[in-house]
């Protein structure tokens, strides 16, 4: 009997052991192999990355391949598939190619997967989806009315639904609004919840706040301290998103107005008071308010997964906050761009540049796994107030919010006029993973 509870330790031991292993290891193989279309062959590089766990930030990473398409004539096309794949190899059977010398476009077919991906063109050094060159070659269109006929199709390919919805001055553009999305618009009073759905608002203020920029989300959860006081706040709502539901924290330190949010680590909202010189923690899950920081104990500085020590002095005076970007590439810098944003882990993630050109914003995505290609994924002739949520890209552009996400291309969400006049905070979107 006791060799047999040996026997069952040793072996729960080295299953542990695996998980740990599997868990924090990125698991990444790469296969290479051809395919000959039209008599021309085209040399595929396939690198899939296992779902795994990032060490330093304890973050779970997606998994994903990243392809490399090379052709003497053409070059390297580049591009990546991120999702809950099962790790196959050799999965792109044929591709669909178009050229007209100057333009090379190719659509790639998956032997299981299905393609969720727009057309992939490169001209030079830049790649471009097609979205952004619809209706610029009448031959490329017609190639694309050729994959369509063929079964295959993109969101972005269609006109886009533009039915409207109105509640009171806000517009929604229902048709793009996902089921796996909830949107809260400020309301200066309170806020609105919106779905594909439903539309709730909650009011809770006496007076109106312009910004609410001492408002956090953490996960699913929309926190907002108590507007109706004049200078100081004990008070904080919280909302649960997904179930529309809100709760009051109520604590016995008093918060000043002219405090500001530092960010979102571990489930914790830090905010520092300049006011009492004070660093605070909001913990929602254990509905605590705890001091982090003071003029006697150095605040907590998050920098890029790791915690540092800063005195309470200098991030008042320079009114800092936290850092969840690793350094920018030097390479990216050069091209001028108005701002560079990274999101993700090395082989699920991507940089952001957004580039002033032609009297449009112009945002391209480089892949940190080839740092070499831009990729222009849209053209927008404004853009502020940007966020990533899971893989969409959301901003407002004049009055109206957009989302951009790679399986369904470019939609505006949500009018609003009051976008055009504040500039922060007056939209959330929370997506359901």
């Amino acid at each position: 009997m006791k060799k047999m509870i040996g026997i069952i330790v040793v072996l729960l031991f080295l299953y542990i052991t695996a998980q740990t292993i599997y868990n924090y290891t990125s698991g990444s193989r790469i296969s290479t192999y051809k395919l000959v279309v039209d008599g021309n062959e085209y040399q595929i590089t396939e690198k899939y990355t296992n779902r795994h766990k990032n060490q330093d930030s304890n973050e779970t990473k997606d998994s994903n391949y990243y392809f490399e398409i090379m052709n003497d004539q053409i070059g390297t096309i580049v591009f990546k598939i991120i999702g809950n794949f099962t790790g196959k190899r050799e999965i792109i059977e044929d591709l669909k190619i178009y050229n007209n010398n100057a333009l090379t476009c190719l659509y790639p077919i998956f032997k299981e997967e299905k393609n969720t991906l727009d057309v992939i063109c490169k001209n030079g050094e830049k790649q471009y989806l097609y979205n952004t060159l619809k209706g610029q070659d009448t031959n490329l269109d017609s190639f694309v009315v050729s994959l369509k006929a063929q079964g295959y199709n993109h969101p972005s390919w269609n006109d886009i639904n533009l039915d409207e919805k109105e509640i009171e001055n806000i517009v929604m553009y229902p048709a793009n609004i996902l089921s796996d999305q909830t949107i809260t618009i400020w309301k200066y009073k309170g806020f609105y919840r919106l779905t594909d759905r439903s539309e709730k608002l909650f009011l809770f203020s006496k007076g109106e706040q312009y910004e609410p920029l001492l408002t956090s989300m953490v996960n699913q959860y929309y926190l907002v301290p108590d507007y109706a006081e004049k200078h100081k706040f004990k008070r904080f709502f919280v909302t649960n998103l997904l179930t529309g539901t809100m709760d009051a924290l109520d604590f016995d330190k008093e918060i000043s107005f002219d405090s500001f949010v530092q960010g979102v680590v571990d489930n914790k909202v830090y905010i520092i008071d300049p006011d009492a010189k004070l660093q605070y923690t909001v913990d929602i899950y254990d509905k605590k308010l705890n001091i982090t920081g003071d003029v006697n104990n150095e605040t907590k500085y998050y920098n890029n997964g790791k915690w540092e020590r800063k005195s309470i002095y200098d991030v008042i005076d320079k009114k800092i906050i936290f850092n969840y970007k690793e350094e920018i590439p030097e390479e990216l810098k050069s091209y001028n761009p108005l701002y560079i944003d990274e999101v993700g882990g090395t082989t699920d993630g991507y940089y952001y540049l957004y580039i002033n050109e032609n009297n449009n914003i112009n945002v391209y995505r480089v892949d940190k796994q080839n740092i070499n290609v831009l990729t222009l994924l849209f053209k927008i002739p404004t853009i502020k107030d940007i966020q990533y949520e899971h893989k969409d890209i959301y901003f407002i552009s004049g009055d109206t919010l957009y989302m951009y996400r790679d399986e369904l291309g470019l939609k505006p969400l949500i009018k609003y006029n009051e976008f055009r006049f504040n500039q922060h905070k007056l939209y959330n979107v929370y997506v359901k993973k």
